[in-house]
C-alpha cells in the first residue's frame, strides 16, 4: 500500500512525499513479517499500532493485513485511537482500554 501511495505521489509530482512514502518500509515492518516474528516470540496477542499511511476504512484493513491470516490465524488485531493497553509487572494480566472512556 505504502509503494503504491508513493508512486501516485511520484505521479502527482509530489516528490518529497513520494520519497518518504518508499522510504517506510526501511523502517518499518510489514504485517507479514510483525507476525512472523510474533510467532517466532511466542507473543499470544499481537496489535499492530502506528499503521502508515492510516488506514481510513474496512478495506484498506483488509489489504493492510493481507497474508497475516496464513501465518498467524489467530492473536492479531488492529489498534486504534485511544487504546491503552496494559501489562502490569508480576502479573499474567493483560488490561485494555479506551482513553476517554
Amino acid at each position: 500500500m505504502v509503494a503504491a501511495l508513493g508512486d501516485a505521489l511520484k505521479a502527482a509530482g509530489k516528490t518529497r512525499a513520494a520519497k518518504i512514502m518508499h522510504d517506510i518500509p526501511g523502517y518499518h515492518s510489514s504485517p507479514v513479517e510483525a507476525a512472523r516474528i510474533a510467532n517466532e516470540a511466542g507473543v499470544k496477542r499481537l496489535v499492530f499500532t502506528h499503521m502508515l499511511p492510516p488506514l481510513p476504512n474496512a478495506v484498506a484493513e483488509r489489504m493492510f493485513l493481507e497474508g497475516v491470516a496464513a501465518i498467524r490465524p489467530d492473536g492479531v488485531e488492529l489498534g486504534h485511537d485511544g487504546l491503552l493497553i496494559r501489562l502490569p509487572a508480576g502479573s499474567p494480566a493483560v488490561e485494555e482500554a479506551t482513553l476517554g472512556d
